[in-house]
């Protein structure tokens, strides 16, 4: 089985879409269980490797933490796959429909991509709401009654990243939700 699937002979683009989705979302499985496993056991792991010496101990710490490396970076690439190959095979021609599937894979699409546009109007309005902008690195705290200006600096960062990353994710989503759209404006 080759690492990478290529389509059957007679297998439509959307089928293939949905069969890569299929394939990273047991990626996204094993990548998850297995990470979770591991940092949950890592403390009996780790005993079991500090007591050897020289080469041994080189191998197994090296090869515990390439694991640890590796399995959430799976879980990752896979998830991004699924929902990407996913969305992708929902407006693709197939030959079977399926409505529920299609709308939850669709949702949970709309919801990924519209996240971070989310969260930073959300960090614009804790900040009105609270009178204080934090920002992690460098770690700063802007309030209104003492810095209006890095305040409303602070607040205004927030809105502009929101529509930036709002405007990222309607450039993908609008071919697919307004399909009829784009026509017209390619048209004119």
């Amino acid at each position: 089985m080759p690492l990478f699937p290529h389509p059957r002979a007679s297998e439509l683009p959307g089928d293939f879409a949905r069969r890569v989705a299929a394939y990273a979302l047991v990626a996204f499985l094993l990548g998850t269980a297995g990470s979770a496993w591991l940092f949950i056991r890592l403390p009996e792991i780790w005993a079991r490797v500090m007591p050897l010496e020289g080469a041994s101990f080189m191998f197994a710490a090296t090869a515990l933490g390439g694991v640890m490396a590796v399995l959430p970076v799976i879980a990752a690439v896979g998830f991004v796959l699924a929902l990407w190959c996913g969305v992708e095979s929902v407006y693709r021609p197939r030959r079977q429909a399926s409505p529920f599937a299609d709308r939850a894979i669709v949702s949970l699409g709309l919801l990924v991509w519209f996240a971070p546009a989310a969260a930073a109007i959300a960090s614009a309005i804790r900040a009105l709401a609270s009178g204080r902008v934090h920002f992690v690195r460098p770690p700063r705290d802007y309030f209104l009654a003492t810095d209006p200006v890095a305040f409303w600096e602070g607040v205004g960062f927030w809105l502009i990243m929101a529509g930036l990353f709002a405007f990222l994710a309607w450039r993908y989503w609008r071919g697919k939700l307004l399909p009829k759209a784009d026509e017209g404006s390619s048209a004119a």
